[in-house]
């Protein structure tokens, strides 16, 4: 049985002058499972790890925290996000813990749309557009979400393989509808704002550039080394391709998990209609 593993610590190591980031994890107890070394051009990556430690559980640390880091570290843009596909264009999903965006992917997932990337999404831009890229497609939901949307979590895996694993989740089945598309043109962003308990249907809000903005540099990859400072100019001119290309929506969902297919249809609905049209 795997120990805990909670979100790891993070260190700048230097030396001589080679710089290096490592993240650690370790268990409930603090003794350490894995560690990763990332060099400062986020070019080499080196890991060890516990035999114990399930395979499964180090892909799922690489997918994310690491691969941050990584990306951040190459210059390439990434944010904070899902990213789902359907009828060849892809929604981004952005929102802050507890907003409900692992719902609303799973959620969608149910109603035609293709998970591409779970939980971190990288942007390319060529030629003036910017594609959504595919990436770790594990959707993992909470025990109430997956009741919600017609699932026995008794019977589905757990994001760690230690089911008492701080922060755990449940993982939903694989899709059905094949291999996702490697690169896919960005069509909306849904910016999620905390759930309403007044609300029986998705709240929405088209947002112009000036207002979008904020949102989106704020789901931006920051340097692991110097995590405060301002995203870079690629970074900057991503950003603004989005704005340019897709339209940029502020939607609260409603807070009750029996609303949750209902939901996600009515986002569906919406998006067919062009985007993220005015409520």
């Amino acid at each position: 049985m795997v120990p805990d593993l909670p979100y790891g610590t993070a260190a700048v190591i230097r030396h001589e002058e080679t710089v290096w980031i490592e993240q650690s994890y370790g268990d409930s107890e603090g003794m350490p499972i894995c560690r990763f070394r990332i060099s400062g051009d986020g070019r080499v990556l080196l890991s060890e790890s516990l035999v114990r430690l399930a395979w499964s559980d180090l892909y799922g640390l690489f997918t994310e925290p690491v691969m941050r880091t990584i990306l951040s570290r190459m210059g390439l843009v990434s944010f904070h996000a899902a990213a789902l596909v359907k009828q060849d264009a892809a929604i981004l999903i952005m929102g802050q813990k507890g907003a409900g965006k692992s719902s609303l992917s799973a959620a969608l997932s149910r109603v035609g749309w293709q998970l591409i990337a779970d939980d971190l999404v990288r942007i390319v831009e060529r030629n003036g557009h910017c594609f959504a890229t595919a990436g770790g497609t594990v959707p993992r939901v909470n025990a109430d979400t997956a009741r919600a949307l017609g699932f026995d979590p008794a019977t589905l895996a757990t994001r760690w393989t230690n089911p008492r694993a701080a922060g755990n989740k449940f993982v939903l089945p694989a899709p059905t509808a094949g291999t996702p598309p490697s690169e896919v043109p960005i069509r909306a962003v849904l910016l999620l704002d905390p759930r309403g308990s007044d609300l029986e249907t998705p709240d929405w809000c088209r947002l112009g550039g000036v207002q979008a903005l904020p949102g989106l540099v704020a789901n931006l990859t920051p340097d692991p080394l110097n995590p405060s400072a301002r995203p870079t100019r690629e970074a900057m001119r991503v950003t603004g391709g989005l704005l340019r290309q897709a339209a940029i929506c502020r939607v609260r969902l409603p807070d009750r998990l029996d609303a949750l297919i209902t939901a996600a249809a009515a986002v569906d609905a919406r998006l067919a209609e062009g985007g993220c049209v005015a409520a």
